[in-house]
């Protein structure tokens, strides 16, 4: 199956766009699909470079490979975390539900909370994170210090499938040196923004452009996973 008879199949499949679709898709991916997608992928050069261009490093360090983007419909993504162990650096939530199935290894999910607070000295500043119409970039916008509460941990390994909304706000750490990938597949995009809450300085008032990667680069990622499958 071609990317662009996987796009057909998913406009079809997703059409209601909610957690029992989303879930139902994954499986079929999880069946095979999805393999034979990304092994049709790494034979073909302009495939390739159609999916490098979109895809990039994310700021909170993992690789997000975007297969389909038809967003605020629905993208369907490949996420890839450093073998070591890792900790995204910043906690946020997404502009839309989200639903995905690991696919190698384990992590886990911090879950928090926050509030308002008195105690400057524990406070961190949050941002709003605003994305080009086109998601090929974002800015960010101070919107305040808040007290930041971790309420919760979600784990998950590999053949488990997550569903996370929109307005919850979670981290992901992985804590042993497996590789780890997940098949994430997005609901409807309500707004343009989302929330950032991080100790880190952050670049004010700015477009910053994603990164795309090289189809090289790209391919090798890919063969690798295969092999890993």
């Amino acid at each position: 199956m071609t990317l662009t008879e996987l796009e057909v199949l998913a406009s079809e499949k997703l059409a209601n766009n909610d957690e029992e679709s989303r879930a139902d898709f994954l499986r079929l991916l999880n069946a095979g699909l999805l393999i034979t997608v990304i092994d049709n992928l790494s034979g073909s050069q302009r495939e390739l470079e159609d999916v490098a261009c979109r895809s990039y490093c994310h700021n909170n360090g993992f690789l997000k490979i975007l297969l389909v983007d038809k967003r605020p419909k629905y993208s369907i993504r490949l996420h890839i975390w450093p073998q070591h162990s890792f900790q995204e650096c910043d906690v946020h939530n997404h502009p839309w539900d989200m639903s995905g199935l690991v696919l190698n290894g384990s992590y886990e999910w911090p879950i928090y909370s926050f509030g308002q607070t008195q105690e400057k000295r524990k406070c961190v500043d949050m941002y709003e994170c605003r994305y080009l119409e086109d998601y090929s970039g974002h800015s960010f916008h101070k919107q305040g210090k808040v007290l930041l509460k971790q309420v919760d941990t979600l784990s998950f390994q590999r053949g488990d499938i997550f569903q996370l909304p929109q307005r919850r706000y979670h981290s992901v750490r992985k804590e042993n040196a497996e590789h780890a990938e997940s098949i994430v597949i997005t609901g409807d995009s309500e707004v343009l923004s989302a929330d950032i809450i991080t100790n880190r300085e952050m670049s004010c008032n700015s477009v910053l452009n994603n990164t795309p990667l090289d189809s090289s680069f790209l391919k090798e990622k890919l063969v690798s996973f295969i092999g890993r499958r």
